[in-house]
């Protein structure tokens, strides 16, 4: 039996390459909830995990306040939560 000595806070979703309050960087341009336009290469803030990582709601604040639902595919990892 292999146990994970992790805390629930460093563990991702199963099947997930990215966790809440991971920095992520923009693949491809974005709309964001109400319409804002979140360019490639914006830099954000996961604050959601849906569907077990089958998107992620990332909220922005440069260069365009938004908050967006993107497919993984279309992030980056730039830092790690807590690292």
């Amino acid at each position: 039996m292999v146990v994970d000595s992790r805390s629930p806070a460093d563990r991702a979703p199963t099947g997930t390459a990215f966790r809440e309050l991971d920095r992520v960087r923009t693949l491809a341009e974005v709309i964001g909830e109400d319409g804002e336009r979140v360019p490639v290469g914006s830099t954000g803030t996961i604050v959601a995990v849906w569907g077990a990582g089958a998107a992620f709601d990332v909220e922005f604040t440069r260069p365009v306040e938004a908050l967006a639902a993107i497919a993984p595919e279309d992030l980056v990892l730039v830092e790690r939560a807590g690292a």
